[in-house]
């Protein structure tokens, strides 16, 4: 059913004014310049409609508006020409008509003119879902006859209840939370308070609060006499859970800022983080030496310091905080990532006295993540900064549910944060695996409604919360806490701003639109980040003045990310605004993929694209043109060496040429449909029984062709959460348990069948694809982010 809403309405000319009225709305929340609407023949009887187009200008006024829609009316009815069922390129945004017009109007607004009476009077019916539309058109219409020489961008579309309501209300998240203190600083407050209560649990080993304090004070005085002071940077390249966060504490300790380098990352893509950040110094282990650039930076060798080398006292230093804390590193546009500076207050913002998670001093946080994903500082910080535990927890348990329950139980995790994807496939095996959970946060993507409702259903007592958050405003910016959906929320909604932060959804003005109407999300508050590391036009670019903000000199962070907030001020998430993607729990840019490719030495041209695969996965897609001899797997193992593997595309398609538009530009909806698996000879035909039955599996798994017995898993676009998926499948198929571990050991068809071959009988018909999990939003990607540890290394 349409919401209706009545209009002021000219006098005079009551058509023009408000169809100049709607027009001018949608310019401003849509950005249109050329915009369609249509309108009746006649008042009565021939059901045919007139095309009404209007060109606007750069910012016309009021009054010059409604010029260009009179004449376009006029014209419209002079030329007589019937608007067809199908217009290329064109759907009519506005249908103009009267109660005796025709029916089934095609517009996505409606405007009602009734002109029969001494006062004209005007109605707009919409779908409902826009219930803003109607109140916001009355506001502009009013004002615009008040200053009919102002420009659209003047005019304004709240009226003041509302936009207080959408500006100051709903952002009412100050807390009285430790804003003038720093990350050491509240850490010490734990260590004297409980000294020897667990501070970091790895399997057997336990450190008490007393103990990681005692470690951090001694690398920080090496880190002291090697010259590393405030806001020098100082890379990290640790494996180890426990030896990561003493040196990050070390580090914040004499005033530095953590510079995580991921040790499952490839090493040219290491070496371009060095190259880009200057750290001034390096801690990394013994084994991982070769991975790091050679490039003279002071390293540290963490494994070989002697357990009394340095000072015990903390260094006495103080950190202001507004000081840089930790670079973490993400996708960018031109090829070159951009590395996020994040303060010691943006960090206490998110962990301390927030209103999504009540941390104990009883509770243990569960580690999953890596360090190079920001999920990693609500897990570290979160657990450390209010006296509770962090219990490493091994991948390979994380992302199989029934070892995960008995980790779970073996370490006395109370709370964990799990990306989407993980939680989805949780919630489809063995969603009571978390039940034993008082907080279980989730999300990096749209979250699932049906994967949600099946852990309420199987984890009553456990609090379930999605996240929503980029980099650059430190983790978290809203939340949700699931207990609150109803039978009429069909998707899960991103939620609210968490304490000490404000959300504001705009139009491209940047000024607020009203609640049902879509915008760009900005963030602000405490946890907005510093900027972009030596990038001053990036940061100039997405971190712009707050002229909402209680404090001047406030900053807003844009998103892009397209949303809309619903009547009661909770936000949903729609899509993206630009071309990025979220792959594995990564911000994801195709073009900084794109750029890597060509500048690889290997190929003429290419472009990447992002899609889904058949189970819904986000992946991306690279066409490419190789110079002559090069073939497409020296081109892929090129893509491994050069970037973290969230970053290789899954499927690589070669093509002659990438085909253009007229325009010059690649016609990306010419390119053909990605197929990565061409039919081969008959000696890499598919032999055995279980050689097809792995090939079926994989074909329901990751939606592509399987062939050959030499098809690669990972060439094909799997990973972690998919090699999950493959291994109960072919478990239940050859009747025997299958260690994960086999697929990474054996990825091509014919090496997996024999290795399953040798650990059970003759398998059974593949058992049937699993029904992939109902959503009324977005497909959630293939999020395992936190799982790069485990396919990293893996030679192929």
């Amino acid at each position: 059913m349409d919401t209706r809403a009545n209009l002021p309405c000219d006098s005079v000319e009551p058509q023009v004014s408000s169809l100049a009225g709607l027009f001018a709305l949608l310019h401003r929340w849509a950005g249109g310049r050329d915009l369609l609407a249509e309108t009746p023949a006649a008042p009565t009887g021939s059901g045919r409609w007139l095309p009404v187009r209007v060109r606007l200008p750069e910012d016309p006024t009021w009054t010059e508006l409604r010029d260009l829609v009179r004449t376009a009316l006029r014209e419209a009815r002079e030329h007589d020409a019937e608007l067809p069922e199908t217009v290329p390129d064109y759907r009519p945004v506005v249908s103009i008509s009267s109660d005796q017009a025709p029916s089934g109007y095609r517009g996505a607004v409606r405007l009602l003119i009734d002109d029969t009476d001494e006062r004209p009077a005007a109605t707009v019916s919409h779908h409902p879902h826009a219930t803003s539309i109607g109140a916001a058109l009355a506001v502009l219409l009013t004002r615009a006859q008040e200053r009919p020489t102002a420009r659209l961008s003047d005019l304004p579309l709240l009226d003041p209840a509302t936009e207080r309501q959408v500006v100051i209300d709903w952002n009412a998240t100050d807390t009285d939370y430790p804003r003038e203190k720093s990350v050491p600083d509240l850490f010490a407050q734990w260590v004297r308070q409980t000294p020897d209560a667990p501070a970091l649990r790895d399997g057997e080993r336990v450190l008490a609060y007393r103990e990681v304090d005692r470690r951090a004070n001694h690398l920080a005085g090496r880190l002291r006499r090697l010259g590393i002071g405030a806001e020098t940077l100082v890379g990290i390249c640790l494996a180890d859970t426990t030896a990561w966060v003493i040196a990050a504490l070390a580090t914040l300790k004499v005033g530095a800022a953590y510079l995580p380098l991921d040790p499952g990352y490839p090493p040219e893509r290491l070496a371009l983080m060095c190259r880009d950040a200057t750290p001034g110094a390096i801690l990394h282990t013994a084994a991982l030496a070769d991975r790091l650039p050679d490039d003279g930076t002071p390293r540290i060798v963490v494994d070989r310091l002697p357990d009394d080398d340095g000072p015990a006292d903390p260094p006495a230093v103080t950190i202001h905080p507004d000081q840089l804390a930790y670079v973490m590193y993400t996708s960018g546009s031109t090829g070159r990532p951009k590395g996020t500076g994040v303060s010691h207050r943006n960090i206490v913002r998110l962990v301390r006295d927030t209103n999504f998670v009540d941390v104990r001093p009883d509770d243990v946080m569960g580690q999953a993540a890596t360090m190079s994903f920001d999920a990693a500082t609500l897990e570290v910080w979160g657990a450390l900064l209010n006296g509770a535990c962090l219990a490493d927890l091994d991948i390979d348990d994380v992302i199989v549910p029934d070892r995960l329950r008995a980790r779970l139980r073996d370490t006395g995790v109370t709370m964990m944060f799990l990306t989407t994807s993980v939680a989805r496939q949780v919630a489809t095996e063995a969603p009571d695996a978390l039940a034993a959970l008082r907080y279980l946060t989730f999300g990096g993507e749209q979250a699932d409604r049906t994967a949600v409702d099946r852990l309420r259903a199987a984890c009553p007592d456990t609090t379930l919360v999605n996240g929503y958050g980029p980099t650059e405003a430190t983790t978290y910016t809203t939340t949700y806490d699931c207990a609150r959906l109803t039978a009429a929320d069909p998707i899960v909604p991103i939620g609210g701003p968490v304490a000490n932060t404000r959300v504001y959804v705009l139009d491209r003005l940047l000024q607020p639109v009203p609640p049902g109407v879509l915008g760009e999300l900005f963030i602000g508050g405490d946890g907005v980040a510093r900027g972009y590391l030596g990038r001053p036009d990036a940061t100039a670019e997405k971190f712009v003045p707050d002229p909402f903000g209680p404090r001047t000199g406030g900053r807003l962070y844009r998103t892009g990310d397209v949303v809309r907030q619903r009547p009661d001020g909770l936000i949903e998430f729609v899509g993206r605004s630009d071309h990025q993607v979220k792959i594995r729990g990564y911000r994801v840019e195709p073009g900084e993929v794109t750029e890597a490719l060509r500048a690889g030495g290997l190929l003429r041209d290419a472009i990447v694209r992002a899609d889904r695969d058949a189970a819904g996965d986000a992946r991306l897609v690279a066409y490419v043109v190789p110079d002559d001899g090069v073939r497409v797997e020296t081109v892929r193992e090129r893509a491994r060496e050069q970037l973290p593997d969230h970053l290789v595309p899954a499927v690589f398609v070669v093509v002659p040429r990438l085909p253009l538009n007229r325009n010059g530009k690649v016609d990306v909806a010419a390119l053909p449909a990605p197929d990565t698996a061409a039919k081969g000879d008959d000696d890499d035909a598919l032999r055995t029984p279980t050689e097809r039955t792995v090939a079926e599996i994989w074909q329901d798994v990751l939606g592509v062709p399987v062939r050959r017995r030499d098809d690669d898993f990972f060439d094909l676009g799997g990973r972690s959460l998919k090699a999950t998926r493959v291994r109960s499948r072919l478990a239940a198929a050859i009747g025997a348990e299958v260690p994960l571990r086999l697929i990474f050991d054996h990825p091509t068809v014919a090496e997996l069948a024999a290795a399953a071959d040798e650990i059970g009988g003759v398998p059974v018909e593949p058992t049937e694809a699993a029904v992939p999990v109902a959503s009324d939003g977005p497909p959630p990607a293939d999020l395992a982010g936190l799982l790069d540890q485990l396919e990293q290394g893996i030679a192929r």
